[in-house]
């Protein structure tokens, strides 16, 4: 007889689900507010149809708000100072007067 043992290894057990996060919601802004408290700055975007004159009656619409510490406010505000820096470097300077890009 033979004393030989086999030793077989435990099935592995499935692999885990990966769990993700549904993405975000994305919404159109063409107006921001900013406002402040004492801890906090509050943004809130919404869609002005009336932003280039009175098109339709209906009030602007918050769409999103964002409420987020000085310290976020001035990264963001980093952030945005150097993307747009690099968007004007490569396709020129933003106008923000709408009469000034109507090509006649």
């Amino acid at each position: 007889m033979s004393n030989s043992v086999k030793i077989v290894a435990p099935e592995s057990p499935a692999p885990a689900p990966v769990k993700t996060a549904p993405a975000p919601q994305a919404v159109y802004s063409n107006v921001t507010r900013v406002f402040a408290t004492p801890n906090e700055v509050v943004l809130d975007f919404a869609m002005n149809l009336n932003a280039f004159g009175p098109m339709i009656e209906e009030e602007a619409q918050i769409v999103s708000r964002v409420a987020t510490s000085y310290d976020g406010a001035k990264r963001l505000w980093l952030h945005l100072t150097q993307t747009l820096q690099a968007y004007e470097q490569k396709y020129g300077v933003i106008e923000l007067d709408v009469t000034k890009r109507v090509k006649p």
